[in-house]
């Protein structure tokens, strides 16, 4: 098979912008279609869309400059696979090897990197897309197009359609060791995460943690390690990729304070791929299975993050859930926690901390996030930016409709009130007003009226989430009753078995 070069490329990106181009003139706003997704949002039925599964390659790695030039639907798995070969990887990862890089630079994404190096859109140098009008532009962090680099960045590709990313790529070793520290409460997990980000001379590359209750906290470090040293040999040896592995959080939380392993670079960065942090455990339990390690293992492909998240979107289970990472500033994350607690009881939840690269302080998170008089800034101001928790708070919730979007405007409502922003791969519960009142609208208008984006779908068209119906309101607005087969999946255990077939053969 003869190889993929830039000229393919070009070709490829020429072809989708006449596409667009169509679109543009009969100013019809499309969706992109990457093939799948990680988000739990729905996509409206009928929606025209613009197929960029095949943008799929790894164009280059320059190794002496340490960046990789790759399409946007290269996965993450694929790109680290490639860049191990020539001992670098991208400087921020998320935790599933199915996302790509274009939707970790289109949405707001990133892992226990984020400490150092903020959010995946920071890892990203340079993006080519192609605008609402078809044009193909460039766009350079702090260069050529800068505003239209800052603009897509977090937006849901409602600036235009990334095409090609530039990503920086940093040293890296084949494996990390890991130590686990047992806290005591939920302060001092997080006292903890912060006081280790404010180590001048850091002895690790990974922060993370899990709280599993309000009195059991780990917080988890990792650093490089090269497999074969003899530091590494002191060491036991642990997995978090095959079949028979633990998953990753229930590790965490057996293993005594103060241990130490070996795991390989691939295994740990992806280490919650698998069980999808703690989101298999529902699936074991609708079907009625006990979880143990030999039915995980059983279960292995359909309770990876690919899997969970295809069952989500096939049937809309994830319209009665919560499943929503969430940051907030160090000082309020406390609090943030106990109204979790008291009013969700969702437990576990998974905390990394995150701070913007010095000249990205003014785009954290989203491009276009106001903050208010008298809302400034009020922690502790690091040299790299201010410090910041994600936390993810996924679980299940009542799953009358009426119930579910009342707890899910109580939860935005705290949100607002401790100073936090939610990452956008989820729904929103926020009217449109309230949405605005958050975001620059302004500010984003300007920015897609000056690059032709005016016909895409705004964020606020991606993340709005209508009401969930009862059966009996779906048959009324469309005046028609419903298929039996859609009947059958509201039945156990119909709707699981659909779903399974959905992950195993979708």
């Amino acid at each position: 098979m003869a190889p993929y070069t830039l000229e393919n490329h070009e070709k490829a990106v020429q072809d989708l912008s006449e596409e667009v181009l169509v679109f543009h003139k009969a100013r019809i706003p499309f969706r992109i279609n990457h093939g799948s997704t990680h988000a739990t949002r729905m996509r409206p039925p009928g929606t025209p869309q613009l197929f960029i599964t095949h943008l799929n390659h790894i164009l280059s790695i320059n190794v002496a400059e340490q960046y990789a030039v790759v399409e946007p639907n290269v996965k993450l798995g694929d790109i680290l696979h490639e860049a191990q070969k020539v001992g670098l990887m991208p400087t921020t990862l998320m935790d599933f090897p199915d996302v790509t890089v274009g939707g970790g630079f289109s949405g707001a994404s990133g892992e226990s990197m984020c400490w150092e190096e903020g959010l995946f859109d920071s890892c990203v140098l340079e993006v080519e897309l192609i605008l609402g009008n078809g044009d193909v532009a460039r766009a350079v962090k702090g260069g050529k197009n800068a505003d239209l680099f800052d603009a897509a960045r977090c937006s849901l590709g409602s600036l235009g359609v990334v095409t090609l990313v530039k990503m920086r790529l940093r040293e890296a070793k084949d494996s990390v060791l890991v130590t686990y520290e047992r806290k005591h409460s939920v302060k001092e997990t997080i006292d903890r995460i912060a006081e280790l980000c404010g180590n001048e001379n850091p002895d690790h590359h990974y922060i993370d943690g899990v709280v599993y209750s309000q009195t059991h906290g780990v917080v988890v470090t990792a650093r490089h390690i090269d497999s074969k040293s003899a530091e590494a040999k002191k060491y036991p040896k642990q997995r978090f990729d095959r079949p028979l592995d633990e998953w990753c959080y229930r590790h965490t939380k057996e293993v005594p304070s103060g241990h130490s392993e070996v795991v390989p670079l691939r295994s740990y960065l992806f280490r919650w791929d698998r069980g999808a942090f703690w989101g298999g455990e529902t699936m074991l339990a609708y079907f009625g299975v006990p979880s143990n390690r030999i039915t995980r293992a059983l279960f292995d492909k359909l309770c990876t993050a690919r899997g969970i998240y295809k069952a989500q979107l096939s049937t809309g289970s994830a319209d009665f859930a919560i499943i929503q990472d969430l940051i907030l500033p160090v000082e309020t994350s406390k609090e943030w926690v106990d109204y979790v607690d008291e009013e969700l009881g969702i437990w576990p939840m998974w905390c990394t901390p995150v701070r913007k690269l010095a000249n990205d302080t003014e785009v954290w998170g989203h491009p276009f996030w106001k903050t208010k008089p008298g809302e400034e800034d009020a922690g502790v101001t690091q040299e790299k930016g201010r410090l910041f928790m994600d936390w993810g708070v996924w679980g299940a919730c009542d799953g009358e409709p009426e119930v579910f979007n009342r707890i899910n405007r109580r939860l935005e409502e705290r949100l607002k009130e401790l100073r936090g922003m939610k990452l956008i791969y989820a729904a929103s519960f926020y009217t449109e007003e309230e949405f605005w009142d958050l975001y620059d609208r302004k500010r984003y208008e300007d920015a897609r009226k000056k690059w032709h984006a005016e016909t895409l779908p705004t964020v606020w068209d991606k993340i709005r989430r209508n009401p969930s119906k009862k059966r009996e309101d779906i048959e009324a607005e469309e005046e028609r009753p419903l298929t039996l087969f859609e009947r059958l999946l509201w039945v156990w255990p119909f709707g699981g078995l659909y779903q399974v077939f959905c992950i195993l053969f979708r």
